[in-house]
């Protein structure tokens, strides 16, 4: 699970191939399930969708993958913040391995189908703004 803070970020996270195979779960910045339309690597279309889950059991499932067990009630960003502070940095060797296999790979065998999620911030909230304003 990861946050991306502008769209120009999101292939940062994920390989194509895993994201036109609808690997991914995408929330907005207020936790609403969104579907994103990228076409040659830059972000088009950005509509509600409804998810398999919501976004405070994405919160809870990625507690129990780091181990932790983190209260995921609160606004998101502090949900967030105390997600990440149970993160571990990673070791020598996870961070070979995950260079060579690509991190996209790696979050999905790491996770053993395990929806990867994103949490897109602040300009996804504009975007939705613009369009519901």
């Amino acid at each position: 699970m990861f946050l991306v803070e502008n769209p120009g970020r999101v292939w940062c996270h994920i390989e194509p191939i895993d994201f036109e195979d609808d690997e991914y779960l995408f929330w907005d910045a207020q936790g609403r399930g969104v579907r994103l339309t990228l076409e040659r690597g830059q972000l088009t279309k950005i509509e509600e969708a409804e998810n398999e889950i919501t976004l405070q059991e994405a919160f809870a499932r990625y507690s129990r993958e780091l181990g932790a067990t983190v209260d995921t009630t609160g606004t998101l960003s502090e949900v967030w913040a105390r997600l990440q502070s149970n993160v571990k940095p990673q070791s020598r060797l996870s961070r070979m391995a995950q260079n060579a296999v690509g991190f996209g790979c790696l979050l999905i065998i790491t996770l053993v189908g395990v929806f990867v999620l994103i949490l897109l911030g602040g300009v996804i909230k504009a975007i939705f703004a613009l369009l519901h304003g």
